[in-house]
């Protein structure tokens, strides 16, 4: 700032003394202290404009990195040592200190901070919106891995029902014809007789049966012997179908049809009968014997 200008009062005409031309310099040293005080202004004023050039420049760099977006973070070089103009500025004689802010390399971003914003912490219900947006989402690979999973998980239990209904139905199909078989054999031996070896015949139908039957066919079996050596009878028997009606682990319950063919002395063969029964076996001791015998009409 210039030293103002003196004004002579003989210039003017006026011989009244002028409050300005009271504090005007007349020494040398007022003088030199008048010129450090311009230019320390000058300093301070070169000062200011390298502030407002480093507000500028700090200022662009943000609309850069802004412009640029999240994907690739800009790096601020920090202001050394070496440029003091552009980081600080100078403080005057009459003006407190003022320090700008440093740069620093952390990504610049328009978003504010989280505990920056205070609408966001005096509201609960917008912190917690905000917290379940920032949850991250499952990916597409991970919902088609737990997808194959759960569909390996569901072939495995289904292939083991599969299984083991198939085993189930394998050892039914099993037994049922082995409680066939079994009544089909203890029918043909019932009902097949010889009388020139009526006794063995006798102890074999007894051998095959079980539970109260043995004991009944036991208790008459001398009788039936005598009879069929006094009549000499000769009776074959075929079997023509057998079909379980129904049966548990041990037991079954079997329709036979059967056709027998007898002879004896007096007169030569007979014509063929045809029987139904009905017959239960049951296991005993390991081995499938018959239980009851029934004719159905």
């Amino acid at each position: 700032m210039a030293p103002p200008k003196r004004t002579s009062s003989a210039l003017g005409g006026d011989d009244g003394d002028d409050p300005q031309d009271a504090a005007a310099p007349t020494s040398p040293d007022d003088v030199l202290a008048l010129a450090e005080e311009a230019e320390a202004e000058a300093a301070e004023a070169e000062a200011l404009a390298a502030a407002a050039r480093a507000r500028a420049r700090a200022l662009r760099l943000r609309r850069e990195a802004a412009a640029a977006g999240a994907s690739a973070p800009t790096t601020v070089t920090p202001i050394t040592a070496a440029e003091p103009s552009e980081a600080t500025e100078v403080v005057g004689p009459d003006e407190p200190d003022v320090v700008d802010e440093p740069i620093t390399d952390e990504p610049i971003t328009d978003e504010p901070a989280a505990a920056d914003d205070p609408a966001a912490s005096d509201d609960p219900a917008a912190a917690s919106r905000q917290r379940r947006l920032r949850l991250p989402r499952p990916s597409l690979a991970l919902a088609a891995a737990a997808l194959a999973i759960a569909l390996t998980v569901g072939f495995v239990a289904a292939g083991v029902y599969m299984t083991l209904h198939h085993q189930r139905v394998v050892a039914q199909q099993e037994r049922s014809a082995e409680f066939a078989a079994a009544a089909r054999q203890g029918v043909v031996t019932l009902m097949s007789l010889d009388f020139t070896r009526a006794e063995e015949d006798v102890q074999r139908i007894i051998d095959n049966t079980t539970g109260d039957f043995r004991k009944d066919f036991e208790g008459q079996a001398e009788i039936f012997t005598q009879v069929a050596q006094e009549s000499k009878v000769i009776t074959e028997a075929t079997v023509n179908s057998v079909a379980v009606a129904s049966m548990t682990q041990d037991t079954a319950t079997v329709l036979v049809a059967v056709t027998t063919n007898v002879s004896n002395a007096a007169s030569q063969e007979q014509q063929p009968r045809s029987w139904r029964l009905s017959v239960d076996v049951a296991r005993d001791a390991g081995q499938i014997k018959l239980a009851k015998v029934e004719f159905v009409p």
